[in-house]
C-alpha cells in the first residue's frame, strides 16, 4: 500500500528537528523523498534520527540555507481565510506587554500570544503533544516545537 502523501516524523536539516513531514514518494515500497510541514523543505526520508556529520558539510549546508528563498504556498486559496482569522485576532490584542519571545524550551498553553523571529506575531491555536503545537500566523498555521531540553 502506497503512503504517498501520508504524514510521517522525520528529522528535518533545515529545522534541525524530528517534524512532521509529507511523504512526496517512495520507490518499491520504501520512501524516499519528503517534505517538511513547518519550513517547507523537500528532501531525502531520513529517519526521525539526525545523521552524524562532518563539521564542514554542516557549514556548507548552513551557507546554502542562508540564500534560500521561503517557499511559496501551494494552495493560494487558504491563506486568505487565515490572513482574515490573524487579522481579527491580532485586532483583539490588547497590549504588547501580552506577547512572549518564541524560544523551543518554553511551553506553551492554548491561548499564548507569541513573537517569533522569522514569522512574526502568532496565536497558539493547539496543543499536539508535550513538545508540537500549531501557531497561526500571518501566513499560515504552522507546527512548531516546544518544550525541548537545551544540548
Amino acid at each position: 500500500m502506497s503512503s504517498v502523501g501520508d504524514l510521517i516524523d522525520a528529522y528535518c536539516l533545515r529545522c534541525k528537528l524530528t517534524l512532521s513531514h509529507v511523504v512526496l514518494f517512495e520507490v518499491g515500497g520504501i520512501i524516499q523523498k519528503v517534505k517538511c510541514r513547518t519550513c517547507g523543505a523537500e528532501h531525502k526520508y531520513r529517519g526521525t534520527k539526525p545523521e552524524k556529520q562532518s563539521g564542514v558539510t554542516l557549514l556548507k549546508r548552513t551557507r546554502t540555507r542562508d540564500r534560500a528563498t521561503p517557499p511559496s504556498s501551494s494552495k493560494p486559496e487558504k491563506v486568505k481565510p487565515v490572513l482574515m482569522e490573524w487579522t481579527q485576532k491580532i485586532g483583539d490584542l490588547k497590549d504588547e506587554g501580552e506577547v512572549r519571545i518564541y524560544s523551543l524550551q518554553d511551553s506553551y498553553s492554548r491561548g499564548d500570544v507569541i513573537r517569533h523571529p522569522s514569522f512574526g506575531i502568532g496565536f497558539v491555536e493547539k496543543i499536539i503533544s508535550e513538545t508540537r503545537m500549531d501557531v497561526l500566523f500571518k501566513d499560515a498555521l504552522r507546527r512548531m516545537a516546544m518544550s525541548l531540553k537545551a544540548p
